[in-house]
């Protein structure tokens, strides 16, 4: 294993390059680069992005959040599965045994993913080992690269500078389900949606509806997010749901989750139907989620514009929302 460019302690090592055996003769380095480390990931006021790989498509990755307050080791997680419960999490890190780590507590969204599967990600553990550090980019690698038995090393995730544009992670939650303010003009309308990807640079506008549940809370006995259903998740609220049907779905109605201002798309195991449906929808916009960027209202007009990234949080997909057809 590699450490490349792990920060100006080490400029006069030949080309950065700093082997696990270096550190086992100067085990003080690896206190130095977790120490600088705190100080880098605490150098950005809106935190760090981590982009995810999913089961559930090639080209769209998950992002990943994370604002780090070193002074009380909490880091402040938002993502697109679920709404960022209160509870407190913590990171740390330490010098490991042989490389310096960034370690997540357990019950939190970082743990929580790794618990879910690869259809939300592919991270496999919540101990990173931090092999590269800059002013712009922390490289962290997966501990474990599957269960407890299985290899050490997983997939390396190159964190770069939360930019300024997703003000979608701030805390204000304005795609809200759950707010008559929000879902009004919006709810049982039938509008439509124009899709735009950006990779293949073609477009299409299709039908679309929103549609509550009268009681948005009832798939959470199946919440792949949710300790009631899968014991030692956690760092989530407890999910709420509505409704995407119309032409979009062939007028199912298929049932999705309401993550930080976005519409998540993630199979949900109620039953093999809702899965299947909920699946098909993501193939037909090629995207498991849609991030809400910005919404204007005008009397009852509604126009929402979304969006979904690629490998490096880069927009593919984009999605304009009207209600007025």
């Amino acid at each position: 294993m590699l450490l490349v460019g792990v920060s100006t302690f080490f400029v006069s090592c030949e080309k950065d390059n700093i082997t696990n055996s270096y550190f086992d003769e100067n085990t003080d380095r690896m206190d130095k680069v977790a120490q600088e480390a705190r100080r880098v990931l605490a150098s950005s006021e809106k935190g760090w992005v981590m982009m995810a790989k999913t089961g559930l498509g090639a080209d769209v990755y998950t992002p990943i959040v994370l604002r780090f307050d070193t002074a009380a080791n909490r880091v402040y997680v938002k993502t697109i599965y679920g709404v960022t419960a209160d509870t407190e999490s913590y990171f740390n890190t330490t010098k490991g045994t042989g490389a310096p780590q960034l370690i997540f507590s357990t019950g939190s969204i970082m743990s929580t993913l790794y618990r879910v599967g690869v259809q939300a990600s592919d991270i496999t553990d919540h101990m990173y080992n931090i092999i590269g550090v800059s002013a712009d980019t922390v490289s962290i690698q997966c501990y474990r690269s599957g269960k407890v038995y299985d290899k050490e090393g997983g997939v390396i995730y190159k964190m770069f500078k939360r930019p300024d544009s997703w003000t979608w992670a701030d805390d204000p939650i304005v795609f809200d389900w759950t707010s008559t303010q929000f879902t009004q003009n919006v709810n049982s309308v039938v509008g439509e949606m124009k899709l735009e990807n950006l990779k293949t640079n073609t477009s299409e506008t299709v039908q679309w509806r929103f549609w509550s549940w009268a009681d948005p809370t009832v798939y959470r006995i199946r919440d792949p997010f949710s300790i009631g259903y899968n014991i030692g998740t956690g760092g989530f609220k407890p999910s709420n749901y509505f409704i995407v049907t119309g032409g979009v779905t062939n007028n199912v109605n298929t049932t999705v989750t309401m993550g930080h201002n976005t519409i998540s798309m993630f199979p949900i195991p109620y039953n093999t139907g809702t899965n299947q449906a909920v699946i098909a929808l993501g193939q037909r916009i090629k995207t498991h989620y849609l991030i809400l960027k910005n919404q204007t209202r005008t009397g009852n007009n509604v126009k929402m514009e979304f969006e979904a990234y690629d490998k490096n949080g880069k927009v593919i997909v984009k999605a304009f929302y009207n209600n007025l057809l």
